[in-house]
């Protein structure tokens, strides 16, 4: 009967736990468990088993590809970790734990709790679930980054109990971790169901399996890095109030936790209170043109808040949506401006301003645009992205959207003063309320009136049919030329602009050209690649407005007017001149990058350029290639006739140096190095960190070092950088702005590949190679070659720094043999360092004064493997033998490969002034280096003076100056036509001033002689048969009065070389003259032929008297002469 009871118990006790387990399996809050798929542990205590992982586990910024499954409710790295007891967070010695659950479990007795666990690699369901789950949790922290699950490993502690030393435990506990990745991201999550106990009979526990005294130890729950610093622990852990946590939840969800686990630090799910905690923002990088949707987390929102955003001083409302209920949604204002911009929360309407964040602003030509476009004429052909907007989780069939067209202008850009400052205004909307999922718009520019815009770009808003001044999600365009495409028009529009346009005069701190392609690739120091035009590029339309162009760079820094420069290179790798090709470049008088603290006229990033360079060169050039002359009268082009090349130097492999004057040299030594110091020029310091390889070579013992890190101080900055190896992601770049940061920050190109920095730019598009580009022109390229831990460091220095370095890449002063130091010269000491240690190190962790170097050793490589691998590189059959690792001797010669080429590419060329073909003729050839031909011909019937073709050797042309000489008249080159042109001029000025003097002179010599006559009151004058009284006094000028007793200079002589009379003769006939006009008559013996003449002498003379008559006669016919 006894016998019958038990089995009936254990039947029914089986059939229970069968339902219990099925149940639980099922639940919603838990992931499927118990299934066949599942492993179990054995049935020990303490009992632990490894798991080799399909994927990488990120976990406190490292990859695993391992771990072990613990009994006691943890899951551990590194090692397998057997304690029972939860010690106290944090914890070293490598106990890198995910702590669910650790307390003292055992599952050594038969059917008392079980340990599932099974990893999941392709189960689409459980992906989604999770991915889901990850979203809803971390969809502010993603943003667009999407998140997709790839990943999981699934761990279930079901109905354990605790550790009794006899008898059976009477209560049970059940839990689960899950890990979820796709393989950069990871998270974690536990779910907890039943929870009855806390500690077991070891740890002091009581009879119920809670802990009491003060020796009594209770569950820990959280996680911890190993390294005795880093841990996240939660709260209640290693007390009873641990058993709440069923009940609590930091998602909103009773009974579940859920963390990102991937970084240096843990970051849980859900919300806090805290002010004190940095706002969660994504996208961390948005376009400064604006409408980007900011998803915001951090505080605890609550949909009857009145919840708005401050970004850059301008307060935005937000959005909340309960399906995500730890985020908010604000839209990023237009900035017009570049760097980080602060964001702070309110969740009292606006009252305070308590959460704190920030959100990095970019010009527009540093991301790509959201809206392309290409065009024919006036004829645009517009498309946009389809998903994605206005959010990640909309529907795009769903989505209305309105395209306008946008103008920008700036006060008295160009021809025109536009009022304001800066004007980024709706011209007009072109389409309404149109599908999101429409395939793209046609906009014909003509049949829009543009006549007084010179700049355009295309908005699409999210469309809204109640009129709003709040701001909408939205993407842009890059600007474009809006001005009619014909060349009439553009003829028309250069000309005006030439009149009042500023002359960009070029100055020392505008950097010049390099004068070849391969030169333009190599140089970092000074320039960048212009976006629009870059050899490999693969953005549509790339040097679609420079068609002869196949790469261009702009000048990183402006000059300190604000001056830019621009120089395109075409397929040949020669310098483009604009006078031969509009392709070219040329000097710009408003920098791409904008000056600081942009918001004003000519300083706002890229759309300045835009308008003061972009849209002129456009009009003049291109459009009007007629017009080029004016542009370049403003806009002049560099020839690249003062360039000079930078000099690189560099470190790598194990490790070798190549200092700046080509001196090779290994140097085997272990700690901390100045590499590079300048003082003069500027105060710059980079520091190198070498440490043991990873590896050993094929004889035990034997070790090399290699470059593992490296930082940068630059005086004229308050940034500090610093780059090293990073399991995950190849590199870490991490950035310390003194005074303004509290702790060093990592620099995430994942969501931004360029950023810029106070004095520094940084920029990478593959986790193996990063640039560091610094405003005195010193550049550093830092590249991690495949499978190798070295790096191997690149640093370029202008030609301003030679004889202003020291370190252990030399001193540039062209004696290679002054280069190799010894390492005691170099060591750093402790307070002179820069570097930034890690958790549990400091500067003794890495400078060890007793290390002795290993520089030979015997091989044990076949030598045809060695020339195989290294083809002749001496450095790579150094490393390869002293590690015995291919990889390294692989890396190594890749990296003196990049120097070889560097060097090779920075080559000095010189270059001649351009020449151009002769008035009429033409020329073949538009490359002017060292070397290179011009050739020069003629028309037809035209004759060819000078050279028929010109080398340049040295900087100077051969030859003779060429001229085209015509049949009929000579024809020559621009300054011979000109000159003549000028001598003519001024000849034919000469001879008609001359005419013009002589005549002058003539009227006055006549005029001075009727001065003479008109004033002596001794003559008398009657009348004229050559020119009547009457009209004479009536008509003629009279001549101004001159003093008696006056002195009067004449400018020229009033004396008649033809006809002259001397004194007494002209006496004699003035005196004739005045006694007539004094009142005498004259004789009746006046010529019969002039009546008129007698009757008008007749009413003035009383008498007829002969010699009166004759008087008169001979005064006139002396005056008519003097006239004559």
């Amino acid at each position: 009967m006894d016998y019958q009871r038990i089995m009936y118990s254990v039947i029914i006790n089986t059939v229970l736990v069968f339902i219990a387990t099925s149940s639980l399996a099922t639940d919603d809050l838990f992931y499927p468990y118990g299934n066949s798929t599942d492993q179990q542990l054995p049935r020990e205590d303490d009992i632990g088993i490894e798991v080799q992982l399909a994927r990488v586990f990120p976990y406190f910024d490292s990859n695993h590809r391992s771990l072990f499954v613990n009994d006691n409710g943890i899951l551990s790295f590194l090692k397998l970790v057997k304690l029972y007891e939860a010690d106290s967070f944090p914890l070293d010695d490598n106990r890198r734990l995910i702590a669910p659950y650790w307390a003292d479990v055992d599952i050594s007795r038969v059917n008392e709790g079980h340990v599932y666990f099974r990893e999941v690699t392709n189960d689409q369901e459980l992906f989604d679930r999770a991915t889901s789950e990850v979203l809803r949790l971390f969809g502010g922290e993603l943003g667009l980054k999407r998140f997709t699950t790839k990943w999981l490993f699934i761990a279930t502690w079901e109905k354990v109990p605790f550790y009794v030393v006899s008898g059976q435990a009477n209560r049970y506990n059940t839990f689960q971790t899950v890990l979820i990745t796709d393989g950069v991201l990871s998270f974690v999550i536990f779910n907890y169901g039943v929870l009855e106990w806390t500690t077991g009979w070891s740890s002091y526990g009581s009879s119920n399996g809670l802990a009491q005294g003060n020796e009594s130890v209770a569950a820990q729950v959280g996680f911890n890095a190993g390294n005795g610093l880093n841990f996240y622990s939660v709260e209640g852990s290693r007390t009873n109030d641990i058993l709440k946590i069923n009940e609590t939840s930091n998602i909103d969800r009773e009974g579940r936790w859920m963390f990102r686990v991937d970084l240096t630090d843990i970051k849980p799910g859900g919300c806090y209170d805290n002010v004190n905690d940095e706002l969660s923002v994504s996208p961390k990088v948005v376009s400064m043109l604006g409408g980007d949707v900011l998803y915001v987390s951090g505080p605890c929102y609550d949909e009857a808040q009145d919840i708005n955003c401050m970004i850059d001083g301008v307060m935005i409302p937000t959005s909340f949506n309960i399906d995500t209920p730890f985020t908010v949604t604000c839209i990023m204002p237009t900035t017009l401006k570049v760097g980080d911009m602060a964001v702070s929360l309110s969740v009292d309407g606006g009252n305070t301003y308590l959460y704190t964040g920030s959100v990095t602003s970019v010009s527009i030509d540093q991301i790509p645009p959201p809206i392309t476009f290409t065009s024919s004429g006036d004829m645009l052909d517009i498309s946009w992205p389809k998903e994605n907007f206005p959010n990640i989780d909309s529907v795009p069939a769903d989505i209305r959207v309105d395209l306008s067209l946008v103008t920008y202008q700036e006060r008295n850009s160009l021809r025109r003063n536009t009022g304001d400052d800066i004007t980024l205004a709706k011209l007009v909307t072109v389409a309404i309320n149109i599908p999101l999922t429409q395939d793209g718009y046609q906009l014909d520019l003509t049949s829009l009136s543009l006549d007084d815009f010179d700049v355009g770009l295309l908005l699409i808003e999210e469309y809204s049919d109640v009129p709003s001044a709040e701001l909408k999600p939205s993407m842009w365009s890059l600007p474009f030329n809006i001005n009619p495409s014909n060349a009439d028009s553009a003829v028309s529009w250069c000309r005006e602009w030439s009149m009042t346009a500023d002359v960009v005069e070029p100055s020392n701190d505008i950097p010049p050209c390099p004068c070849t392609l391969t030169q333009a690739l190599a140089d970092t120091t000074w320039y960048d690649a212009d976006p629009f035009c870059k050899i490999g590029s693969t953005i549509e339309g790339n040097c679609a407005t420079r068609p002869d162009a196949a790469h261009c760079v702009r000048a990183r820094i402006p000059s300190a007017n604000g001056f830019g420069n621009r120089c395109c290179y075409n397929t040949d790798g020669y310098l483009l001149h604009l006078e031969d090709f509009s392709s070219g470049g040329s000097h710009q008088l408003r920098h791409h990058a904008g000056a600081s603290p942009y918001q004003q006229a000519g300083d706002i990033p890229f759309l300045s350029n835009f308008l003061w360079d972009t849209i002129p060169w456009s009009q003049c050039c291109v459009r009007a290639d007629s017009e080029c002359d004016r542009y370049i009268d403003k806009r002049p082009y560099d020839q690249c006739l003062t360039y000079d090349t930078p000099e690189p130097a560099s470190i790598f492999g194990e490790p070798h140096i190549i200092s700046f004057d080509d001196a090779r040299f290994p140097f085997n030594e272990l700690g901390e190095f100045t590499l590079l110091r300048t003082d003069v020029v500027s105060e710059f310091e980079i520091q190198g960190r070498l440490q043991p390889f990873n590896t050993t070579s094929t004889e035990p013992g034997t070790v090399g070092t290699s470059l593992t890190a490296f930082v940068v101080r630059y005086a004229a900055s308050t940034t500090y950088v610093q780059v090293v190896l990073s399991e995950r992601r190849t590199m870490d770049l991490m950035v310390w702005e003194e005074g303004q940061m509290e702790e060093w920050r990592l620099i995430d190109f994942s969501v931004g590949s360029w950023w810029r920095l106070n004095g520094v730019t940084v920029s990478s598009t593959t986790p193996s190679k990063i640039l560091i580009q610094y405003d005195n022109g010193i550049s550093a390229e830092v590249t991690v070659h495949t499978n190798t831990t070295a790096m191997a460091l690149l640093v370029l220095a202008p030609a301003n720094f030679k004889y202003d370095t020291t370190g252990l890449l030399g001193s540039w002063n062209d004696n290679p043999d002054d280069d190799n130091k010894t390492a005691a010269e170099f060591l750093i000491a402790a307070s002179e360092s820069y570097f930034h240690y890690e958790a549990l190190s400091n500067y003794t962790t890495y400078n060890q004064p007793g290390f002795v170097p290993i520089s030979t050793i015997p091989s044990t490589i076949p030598e045809d493997k060695i020339t195989e691998l290294c083809m002749g590189s001496m450095a790579c059959a150094y490393d390869y033998q002293k590690t015995g690792d291919p990889n390294v001797g692989k890396g190594t010669r890749e990296a003196e490969e990049d120097y070889d080429n560097t060097d090779n590419d920075t080559t000095d060329v010189v270059a001649c002034t351009r020449l151009d073909a002769p008035a009429g003729g033409t020329k073949t050839g538009t490359m002017y280096l060292s070397g290179k031909s011009v050739s020069f011909t003629c028309p037809e019937g035209h004759t060819l003076e000078g050279s028929v073709t010109r080398t340049c050797i040295n900087g100077t042309w051969s030859g003779n100056e060429t001229y085209c000489q015509g049949p009929e008249a000579e024809s020559v080159t621009r300054s011979e036509f000109i000159f003549p042109l000028i001598i003519v001029a001024l000849t034919l000025f000469v001879i008609i001033f001359l005419i013009l003097l002589i005549m002058y002179c003539r009227i006055r010599k006549a005029s001075k002689h009727k001065e003479d006559i008109e004033m002596d009151p001794t003559h008398e004058r009657g009348p004229s048969t050559v020119i009547p009284v009457s009209e004479y006094d009536n008509e003629a000028p009279t001549p101004p009065e001159v003093p008696r007793n006056s002195m009067v200079v004449p400018i020229c002589s009033t004396s008649n070389p033809e006809y002259s009379l001397d004194n007494n003769k002209k006496k004699g006939i003035d005196n004739d003259y005045m006694s007539v006009r004094n009142g005498a008559r004259p004789s009746k013996g006046i010529d019969d032929e002039e009546p008129d003449l007698k009757k008008e002498s007749a009413k003035h003379l009383d008498s007829d008297s002969e010699d009166e008559i004759t008087a008169i006669k001979r005064h006139y016919q002396a005056e008519r002469e003097l006239i004559e």
